[in-house]
This record gives structure tokens, sequence and C-alpha cells, in this order.
């Protein structure tokens, strides 16, 4: 079996034959994969429309310098980008955690089947065209699960011509970045390739920062971080009613996880520090996609996919990492099919009804200890969904879910639904409201893990939302949304058991607003800004609100477009007033911080050449978004892009 590295050079040997056989330049068409919507974008569908959906573009990603996931969706209203003990970002969205997002990538589930979490730090995003993220009440037709929202990555196809693109990219810390595309598009069929390679031998914390027992500053210990990503889309289209396609992507990786720079013994906010490696990581997933038109208003998607992941974790008894405490090696994979018949009754509305069977699989050895484990479950959906603009200014939606878990010890049964409507009172002014019950069974980790509980049952959401869309003067769109989440038997872990179990209930409510004006042509200035408040509300809580859940969010981005081919971005991110505890329950409040990127870019070569230089943490600012876990400081780069 190759290497990744190897697999990784071959694809970008492949981009560059493409590129030498670049002769004949067709118009630019729809450059995305389709087929991998469970909620189909031609036009806006109301179940979008009715709730907030926010789409990321790869325009904008290439704007902004974003290299991964994580980086892509950290300016989002709604959204917490979040590093904490594990070393990887996680993405918070209004108040729940990353394993309690559904993560599609082309419509098939990315999350890890273990733990129902994801790392976006390895997804890279050179192959990605659209990332659409749906927080709150989404559509009936994803399935169980997904009770923060939904982020579905749309990755790119190969349009018409022969097109592609290589990047190379130096950084700070002896960072670097080389990523290529190759595509390949005719009448009946496309194909499009990518693959990338970043390795980072460390990340340096801020000048400002102050040493601590654990860490003298300079280099974050144990911070490394690798990652091959290579990816590959075929499309066929043998009639004008067919389209299939397949999806193949790889990525292998290791990393660090840096430990906490504090002991109880030193704070008892602070985590006792853990030594510990992530190497050793493959995954590996497969898609078949089929959409079909039958004669008449019925038409059939369908999906069949296989995802698997491998990764060693090791511990060390400390800092030297030279004696080892434990070996993990685990796989888990995730397999299942997914179709979909729809029936689009033209002006009386469309009906969807989708069917899905996956199997959740988890192995795993202990190497020091000898031991094993094997658990697995399945879930099975049955979804329907009925959209329809009953007048001209009013879309409403409705739809009903029943979905079943079966595990050794108890089988799970439980159901969602959702309402929703707009109205548009006048040009310019939509108004929206939706309802949503939704409900996540618990993932093998919860049931079998070291804190496992084999009783637990599933966290039921309640969703209530409502909004409003403006078009102002001077070319500016303004949209606020207030909302109102109801969580019922909750899965935590319970710091006086160590067990997991469900908490009687939490509420999360917050108001996102989102303002972005492009009246100057070459100026576009766009500001979010997200108030979350959470409470803890089971009857024996001795806590008000979650922790590491910030009350403030405040968002500037501005983009302009200066003479001779140059354009310059700038960014500014505000976080406040987010809390943590200590094993004992008193609270503490975390300091609030201001992290600010610049980015300039260059255009040569009658824009075949695309020169860039950029700095994150643009005034090195010291901060922590987990107590104990020190952020990098300034971290400066550069690089060119070729586009042919």
């Amino acid at each position: 079996m190759l290497r990744s590295r190897e697999v990784l050079a071959v694809s970008l040997a492949g981009m560059l034959v493409f590129g030498a056989a670049a002769r004949l330049w067709a118009a630019a068409d729809d450059e995305l994969y389709r087929l991998g919507e469970v909620v189909v974008s031609g036009g806006t569908p109301i179940v979008e429309a009715v709730g907030v959906t926010r789409r990321v573009t790869a325009e904008e990603m290439e704007q902004r310098g974003v290299r991964s996931l994580d980086d892509a969706l950290n300016l989002l209203p709604g959204v917490d980008v979040r590093v904490g003990g594990d070393g990887a970002p996680r993405i918070d969205m209004r108040g729940f955690r990353t394993r309690h997002i559904k993560l599609l990538l082309n419509g098939t589930p990315f999350n890890s089947t273990y733990d129902g979490q994801f790392d976006p730090a390895l997804i890279s995003v050179e192959n990605i065209a659209e990332i659409v993220v749906t927080t709150g009440a989404t559509s009936t037709l994803y399935g169980s699960g997904g009770n923060a929202g939904v982020i579905n990555i749309i990755t790119k196809k190969g349009s018409k011509g022969v097109r592609g693109s290589l990047n190379g990219e130096l950084a700070s810390w002896d960072t670097h970045l080389l990523r290529g595309t190759g595509s390949y598009g005719a009448d009946k069929y496309n194909v499009f390739v990518s693959g990338s390679h970043y390795e980072q031998d460390c990340y340096e914390l801020s000048d400002h920062f102050s040493p601590a027992r654990l860490e003298d500053g300079d280099e974050r210990e144990n911070s490394d971080r690798r990652r091959d990503n290579v990816f590959v889309n075929v499309g066929v289209t043998p009639n004008d009613v067919t389209s299939i396609g397949a999806t193949f992507s790889y990525l292998s990786g290791d990393r660090g996880k840096p430990y906490t720079i504090l002991t109880k013994k030193d704070d008892p906010f602070a985590s006792n520090p853990k030594y510990e490696r992530e190497d050793d990581l493959e995954e590996f997933n497969v898609q078949l996609a089929l959409d079909h038109d039958f004669s008449g208003p019925i038409s059939v998607k369908s999906w069949a996919f296989f995802n698997a992941l491998d990764m060693v974790e090791k511990t060390y008894t400390d800092a030297t990492l030279s004696k080892l405490k434990s070996k993990l090696d685990s796989k888990v994979e995730i397999s299942g099919v997914n179709l979909q018949l729809a029936c689009d009754l033209q002006h009386f509305g469309k009906a969807t009804l989708a069917l899905m069977a996956e199997n959740d699989d988890w192995q795993a050895q202990e190497k020091v200890a000898d031991t094993s484990e094997n658990e697995d479950f399945q879930l099975y959906s049955a979804d329907f969904e009925f959209e329809a603009r009953p007048l001209q200014d009013l879309g409403t939606v409705f739809g009903f879910g029943y979905h079943w878990q079966d595990r050794d010890e108890k089988d799970e049964e439980d159901y969602s639904y959702l309402v929703g409507l707009y109205y548009d009172l006048l040009p310019g002014t939509r108004l929206k409201a939706s309802h949503a019950r939704k409900v996540r069974f618990p993932t093998l980790r919860d049931l079998y893990g070291d804190e496992g509980n084999a009783d637990l049952g599933g966290e039921v959401t309640w969703h209530y939302e409502t909004g409003v869309e403006q078009n102002l003067p001077a070319e500016t769109m303004f949209s606020v949304t207030g909302f109102y989440i109801d969580v019922e038997d909750f899965i935590a872990k319970d710091d006086a058991t160590k067990i997991r179990r469900n908490f009687e209930e939490y509420e999360f409510k917050g108001i996102e607003v989102l303002v972005e004006n492009r009246y100057f042509d070459k100026l576009l200035l766009r500001a979010g800004y997200t108030y979350l408040d959470t409470e803890d509300k089971s009857s024996d809580t001795r806590r008000d609100e979650i922790q590491y859940n910030p009350k403030h969010k405040t968002t500037l981005e501005a983009t302009y477009q200066l003479p001779w081919q140059m354009s310059i971005y700038g960014s500014a991110l505000y976080v406040a007033e987010a809390y943590t505890y200590d094993s004992n329950d008193n609270k503490k409040r975390m300091p609030e911080y201001l992290v600010c990127d610049f980015r300039i870019n260059k255009k040569a070569a009658g824009g075949a050449l695309d020169l860039y230089f950029g700095i994150n943490n643009l005034f090195d600012a010291d901060y922590e978004q987990s107590y104990a876990l020190p952020r990098s400081g300034r971290f400066m780069y550069g690089g060119v892009t070729w586009k042919f």
C-alpha cells in the first residue's frame, strides 16, 4: 500500500499533467457537486429560508487565506471555534458542542462513530466549493442527530475544459503548505482531483505570555501537527435525466496534544496535565450517488457510503514523552444507504420521503494493558418533508421523522418534526419563524467508553426561532434572529461519579445579528454579533450556566480592491464573558480576547499568479479559549498560487 505522501505526490503530478494539456479554456459552469446535497439548493429551498442558513464559498475562503474547516467557520454568528484540552479545534453552535453537529461531506456522515466529534483542522479546503451551515431547526431529511445544526461540505467537480491550481506557502514556526487541484469536464463526464500536505513543527506563544509552572513560553510544547489529504470526484451524466457520481477521499496525519500549563495544586480551576499524542491517523471515505428524474413529477436520489478512521492514541507519564503509559489502537467505521423519493407538484408544493440505514462500529485494542473492545449499533430513519407556497409571498414547510437506534442492551426509538414559514411583508423585508423537535441518540463513547453508561437515553431538544431579513439603503443587508432551545436529557459527564448521565434540562437562548454592506464596488464590509445565554436547569445542579459558552461574540470583516490588481483583507474577532468551574462548582470568568488578522494579495501574469502575505493574530494577543491552555501568538505566512 502506498504511503500517504506518495499518494499525494502522484495526485499533484497528475494535476501538472492537466496543466500542461490546458490549451482549451471553456467557460465556467456549475462547479458544485450537487449530487451530495440532501436538501437540494436549486433556488433557495423553503426549509432553508425559514431558518438560518449561511454559506461560505470557495472565493471567500481564498480571500481570507483559509486552510482548514475551522478557519472557514470561526467568524460566523452563532458559531464558536474553541481549542480545548484535546488540542483540536472544536466547533460549538448555540451552546451545543461539536458532537451535536452533524458533519456531512457531500451529504454523507463524517463524524466519528466513537464520540460523534470531528477534528476540523484535518479537513483541508482546496476541494471545497461551498460550506452550508444550518443552525437550529434543520430539515428532517437529515435524520436523527444534528441538534445543534448541520455542516454540509459541498465539494468541487470538474467543469468543461481543463483547469487547475498549485499553491505553495511558507510560514512561521517551520510551517509549510503545498496543495493543488486539477479538473477536466466534458458533456457527459467530469473529473476533479486535489491534494495537500500541511506540516507545522509547533506554535509559538505570544510575547506577552507570562511563564507558568509547566510552560516557560516561546515554543508551545507538544504542539506539532501534520496532515495529508487526497480527494477524487468523478461524475457521469449518461442522459438528460440521470446523473451518477463517485467520491473518494483519504487523509492521514499525526499531532501532539498540548497539555495544561497549571496543575490542580497550582490552581483549582486547572485540570492536571495529560501528556498525549495522536499518531498514525488514517481516514478513508468513499461514496456512490445517483440522481434520476422519471417522466412526470417523481425523482429519486440515493447514496451509499463507507467511512473508516484508524488512529493510535498514546499517553505518556511525563512531558518528555519517553515512557509510554497507554497505547490505544482504535478503528471506527460508518456505512449506510440513503434513499430519497421526491414528488414535485409544481404550484401545489413538493413532497420528499427519505429512508436511511446506518451501521456504526468501533474496535479498540489497549496495547499496554492488553485489552480489547468491539461495539456497534445501527441507526434507521424514515423522514417526510413537504414544502409549499400557498401565496406568492408565503412559504411553508412541514417535516416529520421517526428514528431507531438498535444496540445490544436495548433499542431506542423517537421522533422529530419541523414546522416553519416565511412571509415577504414588503419588497426587501422577510419575516420567518420555525419550531422543531430533534433527537440525538448516545454515541459509542457515551455507552461503552471509560465514562460510559449503557443505560443512557437519547437527548431531546425543542427549538423556537424567529427572525427578520431586511434590505436597507446603500446596498446593505441586515438580518436578526432570536432563538430559544430547551434541552432534555442532555448527555454529559457527571463530575461527582465520573460517569456520563442524562441531565434533566438545559436552556439556551440568544440573538444573532449579521450586517453586510456592498455600497462601494471595491469594498465589502461585514459585521456579526452573537448573544448567548445558557443555563443548567436540572434540579440537582450547582452550576447556573454552561462553561466555555461565551455570552458575547463580535466579528468585523473588510475586503478592499486596490489598484494594480491588489486587494487587502482584515478581520477582528472579539469574545467575552465565558466561564469555567472548579471541582467544587465555584465559577470563574475567563478573560475576554480580541484577535485580528490581515492579508494582502497581488495578482500577476494576467491573473494566473496570486502572490499573498498575511498575519494572523496581528497584535500578538495572549489569550485562552479553555482554562490554562494558551493559544498561539502572532503567525506570519506568505505564498503563491498558480491557476491554469
